[in-house]
């Protein structure tokens, strides 16, 4: 399996991505294409804290583990119910029905818990949708964080 083949296509702008993306209160749709030599299967995502601070004339505001700490832990109390929204939302194909919901400390976390996503044949081509969701009461901010799929 080569994920290295894989590109990313933002759908609405058809732009292939290669720099952080913005993700804000709607849905973001993008493309993943296989052009490698053999199918993909077991792919899933997930979050990880970046390496990318932003740059020089306007970096991060907080640390990297503290983007991603809040993010799982705003998909967390969502997901059990505490918070009406709040935290990253995915919405992705599975190769039996279609994921939709929170990355949590459960679902999405780290590399153990991805988020299964459906398999990519080559030539194939599969979209999923990510959006940022700000809890209620709490100030939106700029988040830096990596999300996977591999």
């Amino acid at each position: 399996m080569s994920v290295s083949d894989l590109v990313f296509t933002v759908v609405a702008s058809g732009e292939t991505v290669y720099d952080p993306l913005q993700v804000g209160a709607s849905y973001v749709n993008i493309q993943v294409t296989n052009y490698g030599e053999e199918d993909l299967s077991g792919l899933g995502l997930y979050l990880v804290a970046t390496t990318n601070l932003g740059d020089v004339d306007n970096p991060a505001d907080y640390p990297p583990h503290t983007d991603y700490q809040d993010i799982l832990t705003w998909g967390q109390a969502t997901a059990l119910g505490l918070e009406a929204t709040g935290g990253l939302k995915i919405n992705a194909p599975q190769n039996i029905g279609t994921f939709e919901g929170y990355v949590t400390r459960t679902q999405g976390a780290l590399k153990g818990n991805k988020i299964p996503f459906a398999d990519i044949p080559v030539g194939g081509t599969e979209s999923f949708s990510v959006l940022m969701e700000t809890p209620p009461g709490v100030s939106s901010r700029r988040f830096f964080i990596d999300l996977v799929l591999e």
